[in-house]
């Protein structure tokens, strides 16, 4: 028998997808959710807002969610970074609907921004290796935040990023290199991005990942038989960021549920931590790299703001 749970979920996911193929489909006509869209003025309201930004050669888009209960006092911000090909239509955002941070917002009067990359993809390399012509995200996502700011009122000690796949490859990138913007990070179902000697933290900064053993399409282990080409592990990404971090302890694992669980180091500098989640995806779609939906139910978004919630810079 379904139980309610999984068939509310299963809703989701159905939506996610038909939101995805309509995204293809509109995209070969040469239509883009958020082509030329206004930017947001100021004083926003709560409720859901569309927004445009130029950046660079483009209009940049995001929506944007201010809770219910904000009024004019500073709150918290996360941005939520898609996946490849992860598309807007109809107001309608991928990673909104799938990421869980829409109802954390809700419930934590958190605002969170999903920003979208320029035909649906994050250009994630360092600025220092960006071409004449290439996309600079991180000026954009660096520029968005300072846009946030200018229509609602943010804690800027308390900013935050994260992503999944080429989103989360994405947001380690920018944190990298603007460690004193954000007060912590996480990724999904992808490794460290770089060499972690390329990370130049100028402060420590607290970090939670996720990656399904399984995951068909990012390896777990970083092989290059799927994509990207091979790299890290994520066990050794797990490594590095604490490295990278100060850390000097064993882990400890804080939390199991089924085949899932997280491990966690904490005696790092400046007290920040540094946790990796092994979530089981076996048998989901490309073995779990979305891994929001996983088959111990574990509530990644909660997992996140979890951390994020005990760390303002």
């Amino acid at each position: 028998m379904i139980s309610k749970e999984m068939f509310l979920q299963l809703g989701v996911f159905v939506r996610f997808f038909h939101v995805l193929v309509l995204g293809f489909f509109l995209a070969s006509c040469g239509s883009s959710d958020g082509d030329d869209r206004a930017p947001c003025t100021a004083p926003l309201d709560a409720g859901i807002h569309q927004c445009g930004l130029v950046s660079g050669d483009y209009n940049r888009y995001y929506q944007m969610r201010v809770p219910t209960v904000y009024a004019g006092d500073p709150m918290p911000l996360v941005l939520d970074l898609h996946g490849f090909g992860s598309p807007v239509v109809l107001g309608l955002s991928g990673e909104r609907l799938v990421s869980g941070m829409d109802r954390i917002a809700k419930d934590n009067g958190v605002i969170v921004a999903w920003p979208q990359g320029v035909n649906n993809a994050w250009n994630s390399i360092p600025s220092s290796e960006l071409k004449a012509g290439d996309i600079d995200d991180v000026g954009f996502l660096l520029a968005l935040v300072e846009e946030i700011k200018q229509v609602v009122n943010v804690d800027s000690s308390r900013i935050y990023i994260m992503g999944i796949s080429n989103g989360g490859a994405m947001a380690q990138v920018v944190a990298c290199e603007a460690s004193r913007t954000f007060a912590a990070v996480s990724t999904v179902a992808f490794q460290f991005p770089m060499a972690p000697e390329n990370c130049a933290l100028e402060v420590p900064l607290p970090m939670i990942s996720f990656h399904a053993p399984t995951d068909s399409l990012v390896r777990f282990d970083g092989s290059s038989q799927g994509l990207p080409s091979g790299g890290l592990s994520a066990p050794e990404s797990y490594d590095a960021w604490s490295d990278i971090n100060g850390c000097i302890d064993d882990s400890v694992v804080y939390f199991e549920k089924g085949n899932s669980s997280c491990e966690m180091r904490s005696n790092c500098a400046e007290d920040v931590e540094v946790a990796f989640c092994t979530i089981d995806g076996k048998g989901q779609l490309l073995g779990g790299h979305l891994t929001y939906f996983n088959n111990d139910k574990v509530n990644l978004s909660e997992e996140i703001w979890g951390l994020f919630s005990r760390y303002q810079r």
